[in-house]
């Protein structure tokens, strides 16, 4: 193993994801802050979802905007202020989102001027605000993340083959059955490590796992 390899944090077991919309509402100074949060599975469903919201209020002064996507170490982030003051708006929304653990995830807040300024201060307060309403509204859920591998062998090997799976915390999400039996077998980040070592050894070098995907 590399120093690089060593410095490099493993990819997490699952991510926090938003299972619903969620949305929030209020005045500051006769400002009305009106924010949505949205899943968002990747960067053209998240600019999607913020146009899409810009557009039904269109009458609106402002509609700042941030998503989050990916999973750790280096997740995707954008934050957009509108014409608000840089660093009054986009990244106020951006750190609800880093708050709550969020990831695939898209807000919006949309502001109706209301002839008061409210001053840097006060406007990050406020975009903060609505986008913390609008994210404690929508509901979450876990996804997995993880590999997916392919195994084919002897039917009387089945028995083994589930066993190491299952002790990784995997599963088979695919299965055929002909002269041998053929698996797509899904594991968790933290299961994966040495499983082609362990599948090899497991069943004396008849078996190998191939792998597929990495989601």
């Amino acid at each position: 193993m590399t120093d690089h390899e060593a410095a490099t944090p493993s990819p997490p077991d699952f991510v926090l994801v938003l299972a619903g919309e969620g949305s929030g509402e209020f005045t500051e100074q006769r400002s009305r802050f009106l924010g949505f949060a949205l899943p968002a599975a990747d960067e053209a469903a998240a600019r999607n979802a913020i146009a899409a919201i810009a557009k039904r209020h269109h009458d609106a002064r402002h509609a700042c905007s941030a998503w989050r996507l990916g999973a750790s170490p280096l997740p995707r982030e954008y934050r957009h202020d509108d014409g608000e003051p840089a660093g009054t708006a986009g990244e106020p929304l951006l750190a609800a989102i880093r708050r709550h653990e969020l990831t695939n995830t898209a807000v919006v807040v949309v502001r109706w001027f209301g002839g008061v300024k409210l001053g840097p201060g006060g406007l990050a307060r406020a975009y903060g605000r609505a986008a913390a309403m609008a994210l404690e509204a929508a509901s979450v859920t876990r996804l997995p993340l993880g590999r997916t591998f392919a195994l084919s062998f002897p039917y009387p090997m089945r028995q083994a083959v589930e066993r190491l799976v299952m002790l990784r915390g995997g599963h088979a999400c695919a299965e055929s059955y002909g002269v041998d039996v053929s698996w797509e077998v899904w594991l968790p980040h933290s299961g994966c490590e040495g499983f082609g070592a362990a599948i090899t050894e497991a069943t004396a070098g008849v078996v190998n796992a191939r792998e597929t995907t990495i989601r």
